[in-house]
């Protein structure tokens, strides 16, 4: 067969059934991504991945049709004899075009790209239908950093209480976005939540604390500890105090309740 489909949990997984039953390698065929598959929201709405893998290869196309060309009539084969030149030629042009027109369609890669963006939109509806049952009224867009950090944007009225008291709900809704993405996708994604740029405003909050308690820990020569915060915080205020000479810092306790300290040399 020059063309069949082939379905399995995730469109790799078609991809690679589908390469290894027609005995063919990706760039002897053309591939189409039918339906992408969906995971589901808690497993409801699942749905399988689907592609059809189409051969490409001139000779492997001349191959695979032998069996079917050899059942014609001699009055048939007679015919494709008595083609002129021309038509040869016309043949042959066609036949160039064609695999000109195949070398450009996506490649694997490009499908994986696009897969991956199909679940990042459904991480962002995931999280709106979390904000929704909340019972706030929001919006998202995406906004991809490069191909590993990916910030989903939200608009709301209630843009504070989506916050929370210094961030906590916000961090708490990354986290139910991180680990939602996780389970569609096995690779190395940082998913961050903002709203009203709030990742940016904490972070200059958070730099001019780390300043004025390092102040602090020099004058008192006592150490100086912060009140527990998640990782990417006690990194950011790690980074601008590593500038400072005559401190160090380092964090104490266990998640989610670990914490800085800075201390005088």
């Amino acid at each position: 067969m020059l063309e069949q489909n082939f379905i399995d949990v995730t469109v790799e997984d078609a991809i690679k059934q589908g390469l290894n039953a027609m005995n063919v390698t990706e760039n002897q065929v053309k591939i189409e991504v039918i339906q992408p598959g969906k995971k589901g929201f808690f497993g409801i709405g699942k749905q399988n991945a689907e592609v059809k893998l189409i051969i490409i290869d001139p000779e492997l196309k001349r191959t695979k049709s032998e069996p079917a060309a050899k059942t014609n009539s001699e009055e048939e084969k007679q015919l494709v004899q008595t083609h002129d030149s021309d038509e040869n030629v016309e043949t042959t042009d066609e036949t160039a075009h064609e695999t000109e027109v195949e070398i450009s369609l996506p490649s694997v890669k490009q499908v994986h790209k696009n897969h991956k963006q199909e679940l990042i939109e459904s991480t962002k509806d995931y999280i709106m239908h979390v904000i929704h049952s909340m019972g706030y009224e929001a919006s998202a867009e995406i906004h991809y950093k490069n191909s590993s950090e990916i910030v989903i944007n939200i608009e709301s009225d209630e843009a504070s209480r989506i916050i929370g008291k210094r961030g906590q709900v916000l961090n708490s809704l990354q986290v139910l976005a991180q680990n939602y993405f996780n389970q569609l996708e096995k690779s190395y994604t940082i998913i961050t939540l903002d709203i009203e740029n709030y990742r940016e405003k904490r972070k200059e909050t958070l730099q001019n604390l780390a300043l004025n308690m390092s102040k602090k820990a020099i004058a008192t020569g006592k150490p100086v500890k912060f009140e527990p915060m998640p990782n990417y915080e006690r990194k950011i205020m790690h980074q601008i105090l590593s500038k400072i000479e005559n401190i160090e810092t380092y964090s104490e306790g266990r998640e989610p309740h670990r914490y800085l300290v800075i201390r005088a040399r």
